[in-house]
């Protein structure tokens, strides 16, 4: 993880939320949400007439506070600092004139997080297809911010019980093998502890790491990535004093007699990390970025088209993305002193 400097007022400042899909259930989950985090200073990246329509259209009445660079946020308001796009009202489906908008809006945080302006970065859910066909050049968030950053990011995915991270994240499953290598391994794994540490308070953290293949491979019947690659990085790991235990199976990884037993987990993909956290608790997992030089974190699901508009959303995973921002933002400030 990249060095932060942090000052003695670093976890005061506001956190930054990006507007993300306004045709999905952002401004639902927001509006739901904002009252829940009231003695949390954030505001909302946005054009403002999305968040007068939604609460329209909520029947909902929250006086609105306009921000200007200085960001001073007022409690009990909605706290919006304007972009410069305009966005197209309309619940239920996405529409590529509101791409403009929603990159501004990510910019614009990424501007206020590197500036130390803010505390972190919650990000509201985008509608990738849209983007890409659009010129947008990344698959997600997550690989987004860390070519504007520079960094190396990794994505741990966490509720109340679990934290799990994952070495490839968007890529299609025919591309993990390749995608695959000791030193990536290692890198990740030192980013997860480092993070385990100054993020979560982990004094000695210990982590376990999956498998690629079933069984482990079965001592390469079935497969040497682990053979190959993941048994040398956790040796190498091992000498480095970092406590790693496995390549383990990835169907016995999450087993319920051990889910205390580690800090963390690390999984080769995408979905050996979600399944897991979306099984054990799927309203309240969080999408929290380690690696970058600011602190990000995401409610871990979609635009949900299907149901935007309807007023059913659960604003949940939205409620612990900011709640868990501003405590990651806390644990800097105390490990940085």
């Amino acid at each position: 993880m990249q060095s932060l400097s942090i000052d003695r007022k670093f976890s005061d400042l506001p956190l930054a939320i990006t507007m993300g899909e306004p045709g999905g259930i952002n401004s639902e989950i927001f509006l739901k949400a904002i009252k829940e985090v009231n003695k949390i200073k954030n505001f909302i990246i946005c054009d403002p007439s999305w968040i007068e329509k939604s609460l329209k259209f909520f029947n909902k009445n929250v006086p609105i506070n306009i921000l200007d660079e200085n960001l001073d946020t007022k409690e009990n308001y909605i706290n919006i600092f304007p972009t410069k796009k305009k966005v197209i009202f309309k619940l239920g489906k996405p529409n590529k004139r509101n791409n403009n908008a929603i990159i501004e809006s990510i910019d614009k945080a990424i501007y206020f997080a590197k500036n130390k302006k803010i505390s972190g970065i919650v990000t509201l859910p985008i509608y990738k297809k849209n983007l890409i066909e659009d010129g947008f050049k990344f698959p997600g968030h997550t690989e987004y911010l860390s070519y504007k950053d520079n960094s190396e990011p990794l994505m741990i995915l966490m509720n109340k019980k679990l934290k799990v991270a994952t070495v490839t994240t968007h890529i299609p499953i025919k591309k993990i093998s390749e995608s695959l290598n000791k030193s990536l391994i290692i890198k990740k794994i030192n980013i997860l502890n480092d993070s385990l540490i100054k993020d979560f308070k982990v004094s000695s953290p210990k982590i376990a790491i999956s498998s690629l293949n079933p069984h482990a491979g079965e001592e390469g019947k079935i497969g040497r990535e682990e053979i190959d690659i993941i048994i040398p990085a956790v040796k190498q790991l091992r000498k480095d004093n970092i406590t790693v235990i496995g390549p383990l199976p990835a169907d016995t990884l999450f087993n319920k007699e051990n889910l205390n037993e580690y800090n963390a987990r690390l999984c080769m993909f995408h979905d050996q990390a979600l399944i897991p956290i979306k099984t054990l608790d799927f309203f309240n997992g969080i999408n929290f970025t380690a690696g970058l030089s600011f602190i990000r974190t995401s409610p871990d699901h979609g635009t949900a088209f299907n149901i935007s508009g309807k007023n059913i959303a659960n604003p949940t995973s939205l409620i612990s993305s900011i709640k868990q921002a501003k405590v990651i933002a806390k644990n800097r400030q105390s490990y940085g002193k």
